[in-house]
């Protein structure tokens, strides 16, 4: 009571006094622990007991008993900008402390520690509020991709057919034309499907130099890949005709401009967004760019002024860049192999690594071992080419007819890796036998410097590279023997093991190695997926239209789709009719549970399937056939194995459209776009695990769910809905899962 007393007459008289308050005020401070303690009426613990406890504990553990640690010096307080709370014998009495205006908040379980990455951006101040970074780089500004500005007359001009006509250009028949002047290092990024050739100087176009010349470069540039843009060099060098272009554009020539010709390109390929709709317009500017209008007139041909989110150009990253330019003749030829993992950019870099060396050979083969995302054909396919021009496009965009192909059946060589090894060593033969020194010079211009003695080997292999599928590639290089390796690093996986160096030594030849690091992840993966891309490459095949006639004068005809039929479905088209046991002389099916499918269920099977057209050599097949094969009419014998690639060949795909029901269903309806001269040689189907997507199964011209105007309830294959029973939904495969001796 006294004391309550006094400090009621000391606040009294600091209020008459205030000089007297901070001495009045010091004098009457008693520390806490020095307070009557109350009986609290709770079962409880007070929270200050539990919080004294807990640090006595805490005090205690700290308590140095055994020699120091080796590490000594605590993380965080090693860390810039967090701010450290001591509680060694701190009484609660005693405030937190004040925050220094310049230091960061502190550190929690759900903010990551800070690295150089978010160090500026976890920074708080206290004096100001805080600012908001808006998501592009503290911009709003989208990057420019086109620095060209067309003004008419000065940097852009127009021409007729017959002016086009007059330069003697490759190519057919000419269209109306532009011509644009770029300065060294103005850039212009251009979306559509166009035809362009250099008349003046160089530009860099998709991480190539192109020189002028009278080629012409077909490009293919949709939304669903990365745009390339072209970017001016210089303007030195020009085609001998440049003369006979009309007078307004002579104030140009000879100047230090590169001089661009740019035409329509009318081949089809827009269609195929109807069948597949996942890609529809994607040849057209997306509703950031529908309001720009383009200053070309070329018809398909959109100018992308800036980047917006669903729009990628195409970048060589440093080390890309480094890899490139390494490359040089040599006496011996030279073949390349690229691996890494999926989605590492393998694909497109061994595309640009083609580009390149077509720059300094007239020639490039590429052996295909990537089944699942093939280049030139469908899926499932080890196949050979034999290019001549450089590849301005994504894969769906040049689907050819290979040099040499085996199929395998399958978008993975799990189910076959001896079949699939098997195929690539006899490419590999055919390769080195055939192709790799040829034998003659092919028709050759005078003007062309480019090697034409040797062909080099661009090896595109596949992003399984864990398990089975490391093993795998690691005898595809042994088995290849490649002379530069360019190896995308991997990102360190703890689950799985290093595997273990190889053996340099035995090697027979010296072996580069240059490593590469990853391309970024792309933002238009998130609206097109892997599987999205794999149905476009097959409905593409499939309506595509081949060449009946090759060139006589080359000694390596390759044959690319030009063109495109897309104005009728897959259910419309006109197909073959064809007596199954007339005209081939064996069916075999292979995969995983082929050889439990018996002789009389073999029809079933086959209709509506994709099937593979092989031709064998002369007296290389099996063909005694048991009686109950015999009774069904279609050459078909349960368990038998592929063919040997050694001795046989994979021209191409086809569709069984349909089996006929009736007795002794052998006549069958086939789409295929081989032509015809090939046809002949077909004589073995062999069906694998690929299977038509969905999107050739439907009739995109209905407005309903009807399919060449029967209705979706009464169509065979097709199930609107959900499923019901058992087996009804999708079923989840896990792959992640790892065996004890794998751990």
């Amino acid at each position: 009571m006294l004391s309550a007393i006094a400090a009621r007459k000391a606040a009294q008289a600091a209020r008459q006094n205030p000089n007297t308050l901070e001495k009045d005020t010091i004098s009457l401070e008693v520390p806490i622990d020095v307070l009557p303690q109350t009986k609290s009426t709770s079962k409880r613990k007070s929270s200050t007991q539990n919080l004294d406890s807990a640090k006595r504990k805490k005090n205690e553990k700290r308590t140095p008993a055994d020699p120091p640690r080796e590490f000594t010096e605590d993380s965080f307080r090693a860390q810039q900008g967090v701010i450290i709370i001591e509680s060694d014998g701190e009484s609660l009495s005693e405030g937190l402390p004040t925050p220094n205006p310049t230091t960061s908040r502190r550190w929690s379980p759900s903010i990551p520690l800070n690295d150089s990455s978010d160090e500026e951006a976890d920074t708080i101040s206290f004096a100001a509020p805080p600012t908001t970074v808006s998501p592009n780089n503290g911009t709003d500004t989208p990057a420019i991709l086109s620095t060209f500005d067309s003004i008419p007359n000065q940097n852009t001009f127009f021409l007729q057919p017959t002016e086009v006509s007059s330069l003697h250009l490759e190519g057919d028949a000419p269209h109306h034309a532009t011509v644009v002047a770029l300065r060294p290092e103005e850039t212009l990024c251009l979306l559509g499907t166009y035809v362009f050739s250099v008349l003046q100087g160089s530009i860099m176009f998709s991480g190539v130099t192109l020189s002028s010349s009278p080629n012409i470069y077909r490009v293919f540039a949709p939304r669903s890949a990365p745009l390339p843009v072209f970017e001016g060099i210089d303007g030195s060098g020009a085609i001998p005709h440049i003369r006979q272009l009309p007078p307004a554009i002579h104030c140009v020539i000879s100047t230090p401009v590169a001089l661009v010709l740019l035409q329509e390109l009318r081949s089809g390929v827009e269609g195929l967004g109807n069948i597949c709709r996942t890609f529809d317009s994607v040849f057209e500017p997306s509703r950031w760019q529908k309001s720009h209008i383009s200053p070309l007139k070329l018809s398909g041909v959109h100018v992308v002024r800036s980047q917006t989110k669903d729009i990628q150009v195409f970048e060589l990253s440093v080390s890309w860049r480094r890899a490139l330019p390494s490359i040089s003749p040599s006496n011996d030829t030279s073949i390349h192999l690229v691996k890494g993992p999926k989605k590492s950019g393998k694909s497109t870099f061994a595309r640009t690594l083609v580009n390149t060396l077509l720059s300094q050979y007239q020639k490039v083969a590429y052996l295909e071992c990537d089944i699942g995302q093939s280049e030139f054909t469908p899926g499932g396919i080890v196949a050979l080419n034999v290019l001549s021009t450089p590849l301005f496009g994504p894969p769906f965009t040049h689907p050819t007819l290979p040099y040499s192909a085996h199929y395998v059946g399958a978008m993975t060589p799990r189910s076959s890796p001896s079949l699939y090894l098997a195929a690539v060593q006899a490419i590999l033969e055919t390769y080195r036998l055939d192709i790799q020194t040829p034998a003659i010079s092919w028709r050759t211009s005078d003007a062309d410097t480019r090697i034409s003695d040797s062909i080099p080997l661009v090896v595109n292999t596949m992003g399984w590279n864990k398990g089975l599928g490391a093993d795998l590639t690691i005898k595809l290089q042994e088995m290849i023997q490649p002379t530069d390796i360019y190896e995308i690093e991997t990102p360190f996986d703890p689950a799985w093991p290093t595997p273990a160096p190889r053996d340099v030594a035995a090697s027979s030849h010296p072996t580069r190695t240059h490593l590469l690091r990853p391309a970024p992840a792309s933002i238009l993966s998130a609206n097109y997926s892997a599987a999205d891309h794999r149905s476009l490459s097959i409905m593409s095949y499939f309506h595509v239209i081949f060449s009946n006639s090759t060139p006589t004068a080359d000694e390596f005809p390759q044959t690319t789709g030009l063109t495109w039929h897309t104005s009728l479905p897959l259910c419309a088209l006109p197909p073959y009719e064809v007596d199954c046991a007339r005209s081939f002389d064996k069916v075999i099916l292979t995969g995983a549970g082929t050889e439990d499918v018996v002789p009389s269920e073999i029809a079933r099977v086959l209709n509506g399937s994709l099937v593979a057209l092989v031709s064998c050599a002369p007296g290389t097949l099996d063909l005694d056939l048991d009686s109950e094969t015999l009774a069904s009419r279609i050459p078909y014998t349960q368990g038998c194995e592929a063919p040997s690639p050694a001795l046989s060949r994979c021209l191409g795909l086809a569709l069984v459209r349909s089996v006929s029901p009736l007795e002794p269903q052998t006549q069958m309806h086939v789409l295929t776009p081989l032509p015809p001269k090939l046809l002949s040689k077909c004589r073995v189907l062999v069906k694998g695990e690929l299977e038509l997507p969905i999107w050739g199964m439907l009739d995109y011209r209905e407005e309903g769910d009807e399919v060449a105007g029967v209705e979706s309830g009464k169509v065979p294959f097709l199930q609107w809905g959900k499923g019901e029973g058992v087996g009804g939904e999708r079923r989840r495969i896990r792959r992640n899962l790892m065996r004890r001796a794998q751990m």
